[in-house]
């Protein structure tokens, strides 16, 4: 047990998903998983994971793609980090209209602490900065197109469980298209006009 716990002192300090960004980095990039880090579950426990980020809207709900993350769970007596080469980009977008209120959302998060960068999808330039809450509501003023909502690094408590998140949601801005999550699609590049 001394070993669990030490081990779990020295991932933490390590600053899980500390490697999350590069410079560069746009959206969808074919994120590669590497192999989780931390403890080994005793008597077959399994980690938890840390608390799914959805985007509510009237389109419906999408889960974010999960980026890096470390959960630290007294419950089961085991802690795991999951880091990526490269941010993630979202699976999914969720068409939107101009000024529609949306609600992002830790779903069984007691706390959360952090914020979310909007940017155009695939370029680097944040156009807004989201404080995040366990719910977040969110009135959508943006001009139409295509963008990412990327949270990195974002901190939580969830019953006794904590650590820390990311992870990637897509929007599409139009007045007219029909209200959908759909997939993503092919990478995208930066575009601003």
């Amino acid at each position: 047990m001394r070993a669990v716990l030490l081990t779990l002192a020295v991932l933490l300090v390590a600053g899980c998903g500390a490697g999350e960004t590069e410079p560069g980095g746009g959206a969808m990039t074919g994120a590669v998983e590497q192999e989780p880090t931390g403890s080994v579950p005793q008597d077959g426990a399994e980690p938890r994971m840390p608390p799914p980020l959805e985007l509510v809207s009237e389109a419906g709900r999408q889960r974010a793609a999960q980026g890096s993350y470390c959960v630290t769970d007294p419950d089961v007596g085991v802690g795991q980090c999951v880091d990526y080469e490269a941010p993630v980009g979202p699976e999914q977008v969720s068409v939107v209209r101009p000024g529609e209120v949306v609600t992002i959302a830790f779903a069984g998060a007691d706390a959360v602490g952090g914020t979310a960068s909007v940017r155009r999808l695939g370029c680097d330039e944040e156009l807004v900065t989201l404080p995040l809450e366990p719910e977040t509501r969110w009135e959508v003023e943006l001009e139409p197109g295509a963008y990412e909502v990327a949270a990195v690094a974002v901190t939580f408590e969830a019953g006794r469980a904590s650590g820390d998140t990311s992870g990637s949601l897509g929007v599409i801005v139009d007045a007219t298209a029909p209200l959908e999550v759909r997939p993503a699609g092919p990478s995208a590049t930066c575009e601003t006009g």
